[in-house]
């Protein structure tokens, strides 16, 4: 890319920094164009070389929340914990149907 500019942002430890890249990656940039280079042992620099027009969105995703990344993280693995435990999945939906009938029983 001749013409790109360099969207970069510092991160405190390497589980960021892969977090980072892989917010880049769900949003629709290439994964292996971003890079992640260790500045000492509390920091790495997350960086994607982009088109100026995509420049601002780079940078938004770069420094969002890792708490959502994180939220995001939590739910995917109990989906995935779910969906390997049919057994589970019905029984706990069982019981939820169990206390809303309770709930909506009272008088």
């Amino acid at each position: 890319m001749s013409d790109s500019v360099l969207a970069s942002v510092t991160v405190p430890s390497l589980r960021a920094a892969r977090a980072a890249r892989d917010r880049l990656s769900r949003a629709g940039f290439a994964r292996n164009s971003v890079e992640i280079d260790r500045l000492d042992d509390d920091a790495f620099a997350v960086s994607i070389a982009t088109r100026p027009d995509n420049h601002d969105r780079a940078e938004r995703i770069l420094t969002g929340s890792p708490l959502g990344n994180d939220l995001r993280e939590a739910g995917q693995a109990a989906a995935r914990h779910l969906q390997d435990n049919r057994s589970l999945a019905l029984g706990l939906a069982a019981l939820a149907g169990f206390a809303l009938f309770g709930l909506m029983r009272r008088d």
